[in-house]
């Protein structure tokens, strides 16, 4: 008496086959996605009016702008500061010429790593406060880098 017997490899193998097959098939026919109305508008950069505690770093002017793609608003920064940051601290204001946003705007911002941590909170509530959180007496920030900087503008 013969057995035939399958182990669950192939078993396996011929269950994910099967959808990717039949996927390939709809992606071939598929129509092109159309392009969304609006594209991108880039706002210009404009620099941050900075707390006299908080100094830019030469050649790194802190900087925001507002970049609208496909109708979503994005606030994009770039820059960095130094300074002693013991403490959850206002490190700038936006430009006046840059309209409040309606709600916090909250992203992460690489710092100087110390005992392991390497990032802070960078964020903008309504009245266009930036503040940096994480700094402390015993973990100080000495510098905040704003290029990877990017949230929805509410």
């Amino acid at each position: 008496m013969s057995q035939t017997s399958q182990n669950r490899r192939s078993i396996l193998g011929a269950a994910l086959a099967l959808p990717a097959a039949l996927t390939v098939g709809g992606l071939v026919t598929a129509a092109p996605a159309a392009a969304a109305p609006g594209g991108v508008e880039a706002g210009e950069w404009t620099d941050l009016v900075l707390e006299p505690t908080v100094t830019a770093t030469a050649g790194a002017t802190p900087q925001v702008r507002l970049v609208t793609i496909a109708g979503t608003t994005f606030l994009q920064a770039r820059g960095q500061v130094t300074g002693s940051f013991t403490a959850d601290m206002k490190i700038a204001t936006l430009p006046a010429a840059l309209a409040r946003p309606t709600w916090y705007v909250r992203a992460t911002a690489p710092r100087n790593n110390s005992q392991g941590i390497n990032s802070c909170r960078f964020e903008i509530n309504p009245a266009g406060s930036v503040t940096v959180y994480g700094g402390n007496a015993g973990n100080p920030i000495t510098w905040v880098q704003f290029d990877s900087v990017q949230a929805i503008w509410r």
